[in-house]
């Protein structure tokens, strides 16, 4: 029997490497957000640790795991309704496992998301999970800095996910999430919204392998192109991988200014930004 492959390619900032095979795009863009005439968003407002996600474009995006809800299940291409149900329900435990497990975003442990996926694809990943190589996986969890916390609330998310068939004619389940995290700032005065929010960004594409044309290790989810961007978040540590917040740029940082007025990094219908300076 075949094996179901992998393919994936990774472009970080303006540097592309392999990867694994596919086209992945990753954008970090640094905010230093001014007010803009045309925002609903004060973005100098000060921030209430206790209601952090408050003034943002996030403010009614659903908490945690609720803003993840696959579609209503039927048939497609030779897949039963049941089988799309199972990988739905599949698609968004890797989710959950990969961007709001406590667990996996603090220690980098990516296990969680390992056990989800096809036992080919994670032989093909498990030798990149090595110290000092964050910024190679960063499409398959997300990792919160060393030293920074979040705040005790939930993320908050906002997204779709729908459902058709890849040019391989299996299952293919195309998801855009956005998650919003709140960081614990080192004082509790002085910061706006932006300075302790971060979003993130990701439009990835699972593929469930379920084929006897394909050997037993190919059975299963596979993780397919993907897309990512943040906002705002900290240029220095966003090249290496990690996810940290606005507050975090040193002092010296000259960020340049917005070509948008907030809103437009958190809406979906737009497309993927791609301006930036980190």
């Amino acid at each position: 029997m075949r094996t179901y492959g992998s393919k994936y390619t990774v472009a970080l900032a303006i540097v592309a490497v392999t990867l694994l095979g596919g086209a992945v795009l990753l954008n970090r863009l640094q905010a230093r957000p001014t007010e803009d005439p045309s925002s609903t968003i004060a973005t100098t407002a000060p921030v209430d640790l206790g209601h952090p996600f408050a003034n943002t474009p996030t403010a009614s995006w659903p908490e945690g795991a609720a803003g993840i809800q696959p579609p209503v299940a039927a048939p497609a291409g030779r897949y039963s309704a049941a089988t799309v149900t199972a990988a739905t329900d599949r698609v968004k435990q890797l989710i959950v496992a990969a961007r709001l497990d406590p667990h996996v975003l603090e220690t980098q442990d990516a296990e969680p998301v390992l056990t989800l996926l096809a036992t080919h694809q994670v032989e093909d990943i498990r030798p990149k999970l090595k110290s000092g190589n964050a910024a190679d996986t960063w499409w398959l969890t997300e990792k919160l800095a060393p030293g920074y916390r979040l705040l005790p609330v939930s993320p908050r998310v906002e997204g779709t996910m729908t459902v058709g068939l890849n040019d391989k004619g299996e299952l293919a389940i195309r998801t855009d999430y956005s998650v919003a995290y709140a960081f614990t700032p080192p004082d509790r005065t002085g910061y706006g919204a932006f300075d302790i929010v971060a979003m993130v960004r990701r439009v990835v594409e699972y593929d469930w392998v379920e084929d006897p044309a394909y050997d037993g290790g190919s059975q299963g989810m596979w993780i397919g192109n993907v897309q990512g961007f943040a906002y705002p978040v900290n240029c220095f540590l966003g090249k290496k991988g990690y996810l940290a917040p606005n507050y975090g740029n040193p002092p010296s940082f000259g960020g340049a200014r917005d070509k948008h007025r907030p809103e437009y990094y958190f809406d979906r219908s737009m497309p993927m930004p791609q301006d930036g300076n980190c």
